[in-house]
């Protein structure tokens, strides 16, 4: 483990020992109100600096931004950045760009409502127009998904949402996208051996906190009970024809579903598709940037990829 590595490590577990991040709270009326104050304070803005070009389109009732590089191909990037909870699409509108710009790709940037403003249905629905109105662009072997933390989920949803509309013939067949990478996606446990781990994991998290999956769970199920399992459960989405699918965890909380997506995908026959590193000693989504020896290393991987697409 590199010595970058070891200190920005050690440095995220020290804060959270003091206590300075808040774990969830029991209340979750309380804990609505805080993220929907949150949103409100947080409203899509399109960026105003030149280090891209941007625009702004809606698909159906929201944004998606559209960065594009200096020099790019004609490929495309779905980037599906985290959050969930609450509206935290600034922070990773960088991470986006740098992908775009390092592999020569125009980035399609969806400003998704959180489930604290949606139901995961309507977002899942909405990321879905997305893609397809990408497809048109570039076609489907030119676009590649690229989702970290919550966005992975949203990418694993999407091959979902892909195989149910084909499926169900109600709108035009998609195809599934050229290559999936995802960074730490998130999931939730079903069953109880795997919620046991994820909260042993949370505790040993060097940015999770312990009972955030539990909430998280709680909180979307209270304000949409009725989300099917195949939204919330690796378990139970559809990952037939499967892309090429790259997925690189630390030992962290969210890779408690590692084994379960793993094995979803060989049930749906995908199983060769699915490429798998789990890093020990890093942290969560350590591969989405270049900071120090190991992340620069399994970024350069991911557009190594996104180059060859």
């Amino acid at each position: 483990m590199s010595l970058g590595a070891k200190i920005a490590v050690s440095a995220m577990r020290g804060i959270k020992k003091t206590g300075l991040i808040k774990g969830p709270s029991a209340d979750l009326d309380a804990a609505l109100r805080k993220e929907k104050k949150y949103n409100r304070k947080h409203p899509y803005q399109e960026p105003t600096d030149r280090k891209a070009a941007y625009q702004t389109i809606w698909v159906g009732r929201y944004p998606c931004l559209v960065i594009k590089p200096e020099n790019q191909t004609h490929k495309a990037i779905l980037f599906l950045h985290g959050g969930g909870d609450h509206d935290a699409w600034r922070p990773e509108v960088s991470f986006a760009r740098t992908y775009g710009k390092r592999a020569e790709m125009d980035v399609y940037y969806p400003l998704y409502p959180p489930f604290t403003e949606d139901s995961p249905a309507r977002t899942a629905e909405f990321i879905f127009d997305v893609y397809r109105e990408m497809v048109k662009e570039y076609g489907t072997d030119k676009v590649a998904v690229v989702g970290s933390s919550y966005g992975g989920f949203l990418a694993m949803q999407l091959l979902t949402w892909i195989n149910r509309n084909n499926a169900a013939k109600e709108k035009e067949h998609v195809e599934m996208p050229g290559l999936l990478i995802m960074n730490s996606p998130f999931a939730y446990p079903k069953t109880e051996e795997e919620w046991m781990y994820a909260e042993e994991l949370e505790k040993n998290d060097a940015m999770i906190t312990p009972g955030a999956f539990r909430w998280m769970l709680g909180l979307t199920l209270k304000l949409s009970p009725n989300t099917p399992d195949w939204i919330l459960y690796p378990a139970d989405m559809d990952f037939h024809n499967a892309p090429e699918t790259y997925v690189f965890y630390a030992v962290e909380a969210c890779s408690a579903v590692a084994d379960a997506i793993r094995q979803s995908y060989v049930r749906d026959g995908a199983g060769e598709k699915m490429h798998m590193h789990v890093e020990p000693g890093m942290m969560h989504c350590y591969a989405s940037a270049p900071v120090f020896r190991e992340s620069r290393r399994d970024f350069g991987k991911q557009i190594a990829l996104l180059r060859k697409l």
